[in-house]
């Protein structure tokens, strides 16, 4: 009666747990037609022991996949004594079925260990043939002493499992972008893997296929531009039009967008409005609410609404065929490192 309770926050360890044991049960092709997929929500002991004590149809094996059922009965008192029926129904249960109990994420940090010490789990971890999988979230910070981070041993050893030759470089970056999202990590490795065609995987493929990439590179000349560092931003303009898809509109669009931002933060600082307002009104949170907070601590309002209008002047000259849209934006980019560069922004507050 072997019974799977996999949980824990990483749900793709989870989706992998449970793709890993079909796999397994599968030794004919005709697991699918003896799957059940059941929900907690309005299950009763009753049901579940029908599906649980159903005998597979022409197969070897039968798999019973229960989500949430742990979960949907909370930490209240006595919460698992309705589930009795089914801690005394799994040693008669056949050796042919599995029943799994699949519960989803949690939903707050403090619940995170609360399905491992509920009640029922407890019942059911002291009965024979039990498999606990607890998928935990990895780590993308490195530690103190230098080392890679926990996602980036998860990242080369899911390649070195799968045969895909990547160098110790490209490891760290692609960890770097995807962050803990293991799903990221899965995808853009199997399409390295097709883009490489067998040799090693470098930190310039994963630049070139990762969209995270392309974005962190659009994010960098945005933010250039916007605080008037000329030179990188240059050099940033010309890697993302020779190196993504994007257009000079779609950039300008971008830059139009932070300087209306910028502007809305710097009215609001004088006005001495607090943070969560200065997010209520450009639509910023977490990092990029903190990154916009201190570019507009850097600069005016007075410099903000020049910027703004120096965007406005640019669309008008590309949309007039005044100038061509690379030597614009270009300008554009000149134009703000005199009203928002770091020489113009010293001292302020």
């Amino acid at each position: 009666m072997p019974l799977h309770l996999i949980y824990g926050p990483d749900e793709f360890t989870a989706a992998e747990a449970v793709a890993a044991l079909e796999a397994a049960l599968d030794t004919d092709g005709s697991l699918a037609a003896n799957t059940t997929v059941l929900a907690a929500r309005g299950l009763t002991p009753q049901t579940l022991l029908q599906h649980a004590a159903a005998i597979p149809f022409l197969a070897p094996a039968r798999l019973l996949i229960v989500e949430g059922l742990v979960t949907s009965l909370g930490g209240r008192r006595g919460a698992a004594d309705a589930w009795q029926p089914l801690l005394d129904f799994m040693p008669q249960m056949p050796d042919s079925n599995h029943l799994v109990l699949l519960e989803p994420p949690p939903k707050q940090a403090g619940d995170r260990d609360a399905v491992g010490g509920h009640a029922l789990v407890t019942a059911l971890k002291r009965l024979p043939n039990v498999t606990v999988t607890q998928c935990a979230a990895l780590s993308a910070r490195r530690p103190y002493n230098g080392g890679p981070s926990e996602v980036e041993v998860w990242t080369e050893q899911r390649a070195r499992a799968r045969g895909i030759p990547i160098e110790r470089a490209a490891v760290a970056l692609l960890a770097d972008l995807a962050g803990p999202n293991l799903r990221m990590i899965a995808t853009e490795l199997a399409k390295l893997v097709a883009y490489t065609s067998g040799r090693p995987i470098t930190p310039a493929d994963v630049e070139t296929m990762t969209p995270l990439a392309r974005e962190e590179s659009m994010f960098e000349l945005v933010d250039a531009i916007i605080e008037g560092r000329a030179a990188h931003a240059m050099v940033m303009l010309r890697r993302v039009l020779e190196e993504s898809p994007e257009t000079p509109i779609a950039i300008l669009n971008r830059v139009a967008r932070q300087v209306r931002n910028l502007v809305r933060a710097t009215e609001l600082i004088e006005a001495r409005a607090p943070e969560s307002a200065i997010g209520d009104a450009t639509g910023a949170r977490g990092f990029p609410l903190t990154k916009l907070m201190r570019q507009a601590r850097a600069t005016s309002r007075q410099a903000a609404e020049a910027a703004l209008r120096a965007v406005e002047a640019a669309d008008t000259e590309i949309k007039t065929g005044k100038r061509t849209d690379v030597l614009a934006l270009e300008l554009l980019v000149v134009h703000l490192a005199g009203i928002t560069g770091p020489a113009r922004t010293s001292g302020r507050r």
